[in-house]
Order: C-alpha cells, then sequence, then structure tokens
C-alpha cells in the first residue's frame, strides 16, 4: 500500500468541566495520540471556558490531526435523570430548574437511555458548542452520566446491588443499580478524603444496600494505592470495593486527567 493510499482516521474527544477541559486525540484503534488536561483560576465561567478552549482547539489542530470523529463529553452537575414515562421534550427547563440555578441564553439537551428507560437533561455550553460547530460541523455531544448509567446497567447484572463511580477532579459521579434497576444517580463535590467517604458511606446507607453485598466499583482518579486513605476508610465498612481503569500502553496513563477522561469512552 503506498503511503498516499492510507486514510488516517482520528478521533478527538473533549471533556469538558466547570473549571477546565481536558482532550484526547486516539487513532483508529483507539490508541491515545495526544493528551491535555487544563484548568482554569479562580474565574469559572463559559465565557473563560470558551477563551481557554479557543487557545488549544483551533482550525489549525483539526487540519494538522486529520480528525474525522469529535466527541464532546460534559461533565457539570447542571443534570437531571428523567424516566422515559414522565419526560416530554417540551418540558426540558423545568427538569433542571429546581436543581440547578438557570440563566437567560441556556440551552438545554438531552440523551436517551434504552436501557434504563430514561433521559439525562442537562445544560451543555452553547457557546462552546457553537465554536466547535464553526470549526468541525455536526458532532456528537453526551452528558458523562448518560454513558456512565449505560455501562452501568451491563455491570449491575454481576450482582443484586451495584454501585458505579467515576471520579473526576473533585466530583463523585456516582450511581446505583438494585436488581437491575437504576435508584439514585448524583455527582458530589468534595475536599478532603474523609469527605469522599463520607458522601459514599452515607448514600449506602439511606439507600439501604447491604455493605456486605453491594459491589462497588470505581474509574477514574481514584486508584487502588497504599496512600488512598479514603479507601482505607472505606475498605473499613465496604467488602466488594473493585477497581476498573482500562489500561493501555501510553505515555499518558499515570498523567493528571488522563484516567478521568480515557475511562470514559
Amino acid at each position: 500500500m503506498s503511503e498516499n493510499s492510507i486514510h488516517i482516521t482520528n478521533r478527538l474527544s473533549i471533556f469538558i468541566l466547570q473549571d477546565g477541559f481536558s482532550f484526547l486525540l486516539t487513532d483508529s484503534v483507539s490508541a491515545p495520540l495526544i493528551f491535555e488536561d487544563f484548568k482554569l483560576g479562580s474565574s469559572q465561567s463559559t465565557t473563560e471556558l470558551l477563551k481557554l478552549l479557543k487557545t488549544h482547539i483551533t482550525p489549525n489542530f483539526f487540519e494538522t490531526h486529520k480528525i474525522e470523529n469529535l466527541e464532546v463529553i460534559y461533565g457539570n452537575p447542571q443534570f437531571s435523570i428523567v424516566p422515559q414515562a414522565y419526560f416530554k421534550e417540551s418540558h426540558l427547563p423545568h427538569y433542571i430548574k429546581y436543581s440547578s440555578k438557570l440563566i437567560e441564553g441556556d440551552d438545554f439537551s438531552f440523551d436517551q437511555m434504552m436501557s434504563v428507560q430514561a433521559n439525562t437533561v442537562y445544560i451543555p455550553y452553547v457557546n462552546i458548542n457553537n465554536y466547535l460547530f464553526e470549526l468541525f460541523g455536526s458532532f456528537k455531544f453526551t452528558h458523562l452520566f448518560s454513558g456512565l448509567i449505560e455501562k452501568a446497567f451491563k455491570k449491575s447484572y454481576s450482582s443484586n446491588e451495584y454501585v458505579k463511580i467515576h471520579v473526576s477532579r473533585q466530583l463523585i459521579y456516582f450511581t446505583a443499580f438494585r436488581n437491575q434497576k437504576l435508584i439514585l444517580t448524583n455527582a458530589f463535590s468534595f475536599e478532603t478524603p474523609e469527605d469522599f467517604a463520607y458522601y459514599i458511606l452515607f448514600t449506602v446507607e439511606e439507600l439501604n444496600l447491604n455493605r456486605e453485598e453491594v459491589i462497588i466499583e470505581f474509574t477514574g482518579s481514584f486508584l487502588n494505592t497504599d496512600e488512598n486513605s479514603a479507601l482505607a476508610i472505606l475498605s473499613t465498612y465496604l467488602r466488594h470495593i473493585l477497581f476498573s481503569n482500562g489500561h493501555v500502553s501510553s505515555e499518558f496513563h499515570y498523567k493528571e486527567g488522563f484516567q478521568e477522561h480515557f475511562n470514559l469512552l
């Protein structure tokens, strides 16, 4: 095969939080090529977030890396899980207004989750979506919880009680199943290991999950190490704690933010 006949199909995924973003470029077999993680300073607005993104995601970036697929994952806490039986697309703002502060100009979107017969309703950042559309054209964007819940549903058949937790920076994304039925989805912010352990143990208690039987599975930046003091606390009270980050031979494997991003794909 001649060099000119090789068709490169790189994929770009962008993970967007309130205080920054990361991007991961992978090739056609999902091998990581480039990973970068960026954080905002004290000013955390969508305007500042767009400015930060524009300095790194440029027209030249798309052309140089021959990107053919773009996916954006939102991890912001402005979301709600709505059962299909109660869902109306015309009512999107009403599903979020009691749990999030809405401002004029907010856009609303939803992801269907057929496995659990529910929808994730959330606020994507319209300024960022518009910018990326101008650069690339149509692209897929979803909320983090949509993918997390779909993955957790498949794993929930392994136990009558199953919890999947994804950890990113100072956020815990928590979803719980009982008998393959979704019973809770929530996001918690934490500052200390004690905070982290408290939120998980309190939620397990409130859901009346059996601490001897429930499977707690982690992905993201919560790692199985001797230095993890939150894990030491949790291990005292929970019998079945699993870690399921994907393993990849990559220079980025231990880079801050990589596990949080890679394990969402």
